[in-house]
């Protein structure tokens, strides 16, 4: 394995597992994480409903895109898309907030995914350099 196989499997391992471990941890205490997020939206211009609705989908599809990433190939690629895509739809509402520490970390995620997908080819598999 080349350095930067090495170093796509590691940033692949890493993506997907923390992916993998925000759906499943949040599963079991849905409601509760619903009711104590969407407090921090109260104040922006987000409906309630939606932001109810987008965080009772956003577990099950943090774990499908920590899954997509673990299995790799194509569904990798197509993870870290889809990673980088929520993550975005996240600062939007971090940043109507105005949690500006929030949207720093949400960066470094953007920024994760961005140098992961960069990493791999049209196939989904590690670019060999």
């Amino acid at each position: 394995m080349t350095n930067n196989q090495l170093a796509q499997l590691v940033i692949r391992i890493g993506l997907g597992v923390n992916m993998l471990m925000h759906g499943l941890v949040r599963l079991p205490k849905l409601t509760a994480f619903v009711t104590k997020t969407e407090v921090g939206f109260a104040t922006t211009i987000l409906p309630t409903l939606l932001t109810r609705a987008f965080l009772y989908t956003l577990p099950f599809v943090e774990l499908t895109i920590g899954i997509l990433i673990l299995l790799g190939g194509q569904l990798t690629k197509w993870g870290y898309f889809a990673g980088g895509l929520v993550i975005s739809l996240l600062l939007f509402g971090t940043t109507l907030k105005e949690d500006w520490s929030g949207a720093g970390l949400q960066m470094t995620y953007i920024i994760a995914f961005y140098l992961a997908l960069r990493g791999v080819d049209s196939s989904g598999r590690s670019r060999s350099r």
